[in-house]
Parts: C-alpha cells; sequence; structure tokens
C-alpha cells in the first residue's frame, strides 16, 4: 500500500496523473484505503510537504490533513509535543494541533544559537537596558527586526565581533557541543562591557495573550559563565517582562564578580518567574561582562549556553 501511495503521489507531483483515483496494478484505488490507513501514511511525511503539496491532491485528502486528530497523531508521531502537554493544553481550551506543531514554543529554548553554534547570529550587540529608563516608545523603536535581519545574520564564520571572541580559536572545525550534549563554544569578552541580548516576542513564538492567561507557563532563565584564572572578570544578567507597549512587568537581575586567581570554572545562573501579569508579552535576556584588569586581548568572563523557556509542572 505504501508503495502504491508514492507511485500516485510521485505522479501527481509531475502532472502526469492528476486524479487521485487512479489505478494501482491490483485494480486498488489509494482512496479506496480507510482513512485511517491514509492518515497513517501521511504522518511519515514532512509537515511541510503535507501542507505545501499533499493536501492539495483532492479533497479526500485536504479533509484528513485539515483534521485536529490528524495533527495530534502528527505531533506525538514526531515527538514534538508529549501526551501530557497535549491533555493540558486540551483541558484549558488552549489546542490548536496544526499550530503547536508549526510554532511550538513549550518545548524548545527560546534563545537562538545560544552557544554559537552560528557565530553571532540573533544577537544584537548592543544594549537594549541603556534606554529602558526612557520612554516605552523609544524602547520599542529601539528593538528594530529589520536591524537584526540585516546586522545579526550570516555570521557564523566571524571571530571576533564589538568585543566577543568566540573560543576555542579553532571553533569552525568542532561542534558547539560535545558528545554528551555540554556546550564547547562560548562568547569570551575584553577588556570593556560587552553586551549581547536577544528580546523574545511569545506572539511570535506561538503563544497569544489568551494563552498566557489560562496556562500561566513558570519561565525558565539559565545562563552558564566562567572566568579565567589569570585576570579578574564580572558578570551581569538582566532578564525583562514587557508588556506589548514595552512597558516593565518585572525584571531579574544578577552580578558577580570574580577576583585574579578564581577557579576557572563554569557556573550556572538558574531561576523562575512565575504569577507575572497577563499582559505579557516580550521576554528581555541581556547578558554582558569583561575583565577588570584592562588587559589587551579577551581576558573577560565566558558566557554560553544561555536558555529562556516555558514550562508546565
Amino acid at each position: 500500500m505504501l508503495s502504491t501511495f508514492r507511485r500516485i503521489f510521485s505522479a501527481e507531483k509531475q502532472k502526469t496523473m492528476p486524479d487521485c483515483q487512479a489505478m494501482s496494478d491490483s485494480g486498488l484505488t489509494i482512496n479506496e484505503l480507510p482513512n485511517e490507513i491514509l492518515s497513517l501514511i501521511f504522518t511519515n511525511i514532512s509537515g511541510e510537504a503535507l501542507c505545501k503539496q499533499v493536501i492539495l491532491t483532492c479533497k479526500k485528502w485536504k479533509d484528513i490533513i485539515d483534521s485536529s486528530p490528524f495533527w495530534i497523531d502528527k505531533l506525538l508521531h514526531d515527538s514534538r509535543a508529549s501526551p501530557n502537554l497535549l491533555k493540558f493544553l486540551a483541558q484549558s481550551d488552549c489546542l490548536d494541533p496544526k499550530h503547536l506543531y508549526f510554532k511550538n514554543p513549550f518545548v524548545k529554548n527560546l534563545i537562538k544559537n545560544p552557544c554559537a553554534e552560528n557565530g553571532y547570529d540573533f544577537w544584537d550587540n548592543r544594549s537594549l537596558l541603556s534606554i529602558i529608563d526612557l520612554s516605552p516608545r523609544e524602547s520599542h523603536d529601539y528593538y528594530n527586526k529589520e536591524y537584526l535581519k540585516k546586522h545579526c545574520r550570516n555570521s557564523k564564520c566571524i571571530q571576533e565581533q564589538n568585543g566577543f571572541k568566540i573560543e576555542p580559536d579553532d571553533y569552525l572545525k568542532r561542534d558547539p557541543y560535545d558528545s554528551n550534549g555540554k556546550p564547547v563554544r562560548n562568547y569570551a569578552t575584553t577588556y570593556f562591557k560587552c553586551t549581547k541580548y536577544q528580546l523574545i516576542d511569545l506572539y511570535d513564538e506561538g503563544i497569544d495573550e489568551r494563552m498566557l492567561k489560562k496556562l500561566r507557563p513558570r519561565i525558565e532563565i539559565k545562563d552558564s559563565y566562567a572566568p579565567r584564572h589569570d585576570c579578574g572578570s564580572e558578570y551581569h544578567l538582566s532578564v525583562v517582562l514587557f508588556d506589548e507597549k514595552f512597558n516593565k512587568i518585572e525584571s531579574v537581575k544578577f552580578d558577580k564578580v570574580f577576583p585574579q586567581w578564581s577557579v576557572p570554572e563554569w557556573h550556572e545562573f538558574k531561576q523562575d518567574i512565575e504569577n507575572y501579569a497577563d499582559s505579557l508579552r516580550y521576554i528581555l535576556f541581556e547578558h554582558c561582562g569583561k575583565d577588570t584588569q584592562f588587559w589587551a586581548g579577551h581576558y573577560g568572563i565566558k558566557l554560553t549556553n544561555s536558555s529562556v523557556r516555558l514550562i508546565f509542572d
């Protein structure tokens, strides 16, 4: 049956057999198969191909692919959602399986490129916090998606930028993570304060105001930082929650100074944010650091493995 489907689908793509009632060698048409069998076959096709190609074949296939039960099966088949999450969303009247398949903010790190997998992509090497005391309107203007697209993309081969340096020196030859899933690459800072941030738009990530009000996920913040042994350094982290108009809702701030001859080991900052206002839309993650002895080179704090996640207990 699967080989029959492949022949029919291949013919449809080539426009040589537009009728999905086309006969196989055995005389069985694919549409004589039960919907449950067709649905099972479709779960093995990528979501993008289903929505761009397969759905156009005929009305019967479109009805299957447009159904909520199909996308629930697809979510489970591709491990994009757990049964517990689906149950929780359904009980909260917030389950849209197809939308969840393509935009699921509950199973991923909302920080992109946390370990220099792609150079400096998605990181803005300015400081949004430097103007949060200004009007919300000016803060909104400062965050410009077109600027990010122009200046914060295609930087995979860039090793040094605005005071940061990606370590190790041969990072292009190394994977960002080791065999145990721990980060290998990091952003090392220099003698002046090096800052980078990401501003997460929860609506863009797939969770809207209604879902936030009903679900109230816990916001888990993590960041890893490490000093050198031979030079003192300092580390600063700020996480700020904003509403749609960039009014400040809540914030988390952490600072740490390491003297010279500190143990050069990784530390992890971790904090959860709960009971925030219903109006939450943006999460600002901004961290920075430098050395404390003004040495030329990159002897300041090292940063990696940043994480912002929405957690359900």
